[in-house]
């Protein structure tokens, strides 16, 4: 079963990076084509959030550290204390806690992780400068960053292994979380789109080979049928099925086309016969077979036989 494919990125291994807060781009990193690794930087926007964050967090850690030393206290003094006073200082230090988590939770929604534990350690002195440039340290150079003002600078990270195939970010340019930057794509597989009659559909199964070979490409790819769609077009009745192809050297480009078949049995031992040779005789379909004769002697009898014939897969050798 032949017919034209349409060869596009392989979903799975597609992304679309945007901010993960809204600001200004502040430095851009890669390009279009460039290669890049997960977790790698690839832009960084200056964000108020970033630095409103970064102040709630020592805010709540600071206080947190003042209400443990109010409950530690008070517990040192021992009966002398009413009970009341114990229980509003044990409150109000579990609210502490939960503004530090609230905090917290906020950094892990803009991709920052925080080590809690080691920032109770520090002083207050140190948390601020500790927290000034968290996040962003990887990012850019420590001679660049002991030159950044700003504590709102927030890292854009590729979330795959890839290559960047649009580019949309711009310094200084103004975006929000629904702006996308980047699309990076891991060409190495790829997806091959076939429309297939309806009639047809029941020959195929999951796991079938298929043969691809682009438009101007001389090598015939092979791949593997890995979907075929539950319903049919309204209008053409084709169903949509779809393959995916190795594309290690990178030869095959999204949104191109090519001629595709689906290998629906291989018989290596196969009769074939040309389309003419085989006739409808209103009851079955006959082809006629030359005598094996045929050739002994110029002057012996040029005898055809009649035989019966049933008809297998079809090859149209124009795909």
């Amino acid at each position: 079963i032949g017919g034209n494919g349409e060869i596009t990125y392989d979903q799975t291994r597609f992304a679309n990076v945007s901010a993960r807060a809204a600001g200004s781009i502040w430095r851009v990193m890669k390009n279009v084509g460039d290669r890049v690794r997960t977790g790698e930087v690839i832009a960084v926007v200056d964000s108020l959030l970033v630095g409103q964050a970064k102040s709630e967090l020592v805010d709540a850690l600071v206080e947190e550290s003042l209400q443990q030393k109010t409950v530690n206290r008070l517990q040192g003094i021992g009966p002398a204390i009413a009970g009341r006073q114990v229980l509003e200082a044990e409150r109000a230090l579990a609210k502490a806690r939960i503004a530090v988590l609230e905090a917290q939770q906020t950094f892990a929604n803009l991709g920052i992780p925080v080590d809690l534990d080691e920032l109770r350690t520090l002083s207050i002195e140190e948390k601020v400068a500790r927290m000034r440039h968290h996040g962003i340290e990887s990012a850019i150079g420590s001679v660049l960053l002991s030159k950044v003002a700003s504590a709102n600078l927030l890292p854009i990270r590729s979330p795959m292994d890839g290559v960047i195939v649009e580019r949309h970010a711009m310094a200084d340019q103004v975006v929000d979380t629904s702006v996308i930057l980047f699309q990076i794509a891991d060409t190495s597989r790829m997806w091959l789109n076939l429309n297939v009659p309806l009639e047809d559909v029941g020959k195929l199964s999951l796991g079938q080979p298929v043969k691809f070979r682009p438009n101007g490409g001389l090598a015939e790819l092979t791949g593997t049928l890995n979907w075929i769609s539950t319903g049919a077009d309204k209008q053409t009745r084709m169903v949509k099925v779809r393959a995916e192809l190795p594309n290690a050297d990178g030869a095959l480009r999204d949104e191109t086309f090519g001629a595709g078949r689906i290998v629906l049995r291989e018989e290596p031992e196969a009769i074939v016969a040309p389309k003419e040779s085989v006739h409808w005789e209103g009851c079955c379909h006959v082809a006629f077979v030359r005598d094996k004769h045929y050739f002994d002697a110029p002057d012996s009898p040029k005898v055809f036989h009649i035989r019966s014939v049933r008809l297998g897969a079809k090859r149209d050798l124009a795909v």
